[in-house]
């Protein structure tokens, strides 16, 4: 659970410092922004699949199928909690920050919010593909 936090902190302190900075075609050029959702939902599916397991929902006899479906579902609410996060402080905070500091936040178009969102469920799914794999049989 630490290394899910850790990481999760970091990502979110390289994307305060990445739409803080004057570098925004970083963002454009190598699509930083999708590895961060990407990376988001792997390491948010690795905190909840950590979570899980103290909650003994995840133990070891309830069926894997079931644990991985409740961590993908939780990281793509969180992604889509975020999603409206990033519209609210566009519309409360946008012309303040651009104004004030020259900063572009924090909404993108339609596009990109269903590319961070499917980032988001693709982390998630990755996660659990790999460290849960639900189609694997226990007994081969």
């Amino acid at each position: 659970m630490k290394t899910a936090i850790l990481f999760l902190v970091l990502i979110f302190l390289i994307n305060i410092f990445l739409m803080a900075s004057d570098i925004d075609y970083i963002f454009r050029t190598f699509k930083v922004d999708l590895i961060l959702h990407f990376s988001g939902g792997f390491f948010m599916a690795m905190f909840f699949a950590d979570y899980l397991k103290h909650l003994h929902i995840g133990n070891p006899s309830s069926p894997k199928l079931k644990k991985t479906l409740i961590i993908v579902s939780v990281t793509v609410f969180i992604g889509v909690v975020w999603e409206f996060s990033e519209y609210l402080a566009t519309g409360f905070f946008g012309d303040y920050l651009y104004n004030k500091y020259g900063a572009v936040c924090c909404m993108g178009n339609l596009d990109d919010t269903i590319s961070d969102l499917l980032m988001d469920t693709l982390g998630a799914s990755l996660f659990t593909a790999f460290f849960l794999n639900p189609f694997r049989r226990l007994n081969p």
